[in-house]
């Protein structure tokens, strides 16, 4: 028996990929300028490269939204945005260098705008007619739930373990993301 939130195949699959997925982008923003002040950066430093990130975002969101309803398997964009945040990740993993945050930030943000869009188009066309708010507000309040869980869980490993082990964790989590939905069978999505 399986535990259903939705009552919609389609949509549980789609929380609980996302919810993992969540988990691992929200372990990171909450320290963010603590992270910067160990590569040598300031708070002006944290601030610009996350002014970055969402510029970048809301920009090449813009671009691609253009084209993704031309794409007749919409998932691939969410995988690529797993891809590209998996990428900036690693590199986080390996940055001692402000320059380097900067242009990870423009990877993120490449992942950001494939992905999330795309996600949102996916979940759209599986909602039942009549339960919008419903089931909306479910993906909202458990990813909120899930952001709350990853920001105390992002500062205890970076506060106990240090930023790498953080990282490896943000990766290893997005990676099971990604290879869960690609293994879905492309009619649920």
């Amino acid at each position: 028996m399986r535990l259903s939130l939705t009552k919609n195949e389609s949509l549980d699959t789609l929380v609980a990929i996302n919810s993992i997925f969540v988990l691992a982008a929200n372990m990171f923003p909450s320290i963010f300028a603590l992270f910067v002040k160990e590569v040598g950066g300031s708070v002006l430093s944290a601030g610009s490269i996350w002014a970055i990130f969402c510029i970048a975002t809301g920009l090449i969101t813009f671009i691609i939204s253009r084209y993704g309803d031309r794409l007749q398997e919409t998932e691939y964009l969410v995988a690529a945005g797993y891809i590209c945040r998996i990428i900036a990740w690693s590199g986080y993993f390996f940055a001692n260098a402000l320059w380097q945050l900067y242009f990870l930030q423009l990877i993120l943000a490449l992942g950001e705008a494939l992905g999330t869009p795309a996600f949102n188009a996916i979940y759209s066309q599986h909602l039942n007619t009549g339960n919008y708010v419903r089931q909306w507000g479910l993906n909202n309040s458990l990813t909120a739930i899930v952001t709350g869980i990853a920001a105390f869980g992002g500062g205890f490993i970076a506060f106990h373990f240090g930023f790498k082990l953080l990282f490896l964790v943000m990766i290893v989590l997005s990676a099971v993301s990604f290879i869960s939905l690609m293994q879905q069978p492309r009619k649920l999505l």
